[in-house]
């Protein structure tokens, strides 16, 4: 039985953009949702080492419990600028309400980085309950910031 985990997800972390790779990690995926007891602890210590794999974070809202959100957290707090992206993308996807919160206390973090990324998150979940926090980055130091939070608030429908 954990053979068929470990394969399903040697499957699912092995990087290739090719259609073929990506349909057989959605087949490895669906595999691992069908054994999730068993295979989302597996998925989440992967997502919290040192070196998490982009393909561990980019699961994890699919199994869509709450434990992953605080590794997730933690990866966008702390990983380097590309990992932070990725970590803020599952958790723009990830439907536990926490990951809301999340993105949104990322967004009064002192690396620009990580707010960018967490206002991309914010926007990508289509929730317009981040407005408010959207709309608190007006004044922002970073033009960018300013800019990506108001096109954020355009996709939201913030009406500011």
């Amino acid at each position: 039985m954990s053979d068929d985990i470990d394969r399903e997800l040697a499957i699912l972390l092995r990087p290739s953009g090719d259609a073929g790779a990506n349909v057989m990690r959605r087949e490895a995926l669906d595999a691992l949702l069908e054994r999730a007891d068993e295979a989302h602890p597996r998925l989440l210590a992967l997502a919290a080492s040192d070196t998490p794999p982009l393909l561990a974070l980019m699961a994890l809202p699919n199994f869509g419990r709450p434990e992953s959100v605080p590794v997730l957290e933690r990866v966008l707090h702390e990983g380097p600028d590309t990992t932070t992206a990725v970590a803020a993308a599952a958790l723009g996807e990830h439907p536990s309400e926490r990951a809301r919160a999340a993105l949104e206390a990322a967004l009064e973090d002192t690396r620009t980085q990580v707010v960018l990324s967490a206002i991309v998150g914010l926007s990508q979940r289509g929730d317009a309950r981040a407005c408010p926090a959207l709309h608190a980055l007006t004044d922002h130091a970073d033009e960018e910031v300013r800019e990506r939070a108001a096109a954020a608030r355009r996709t939201l429908a913030c009406g500011d």
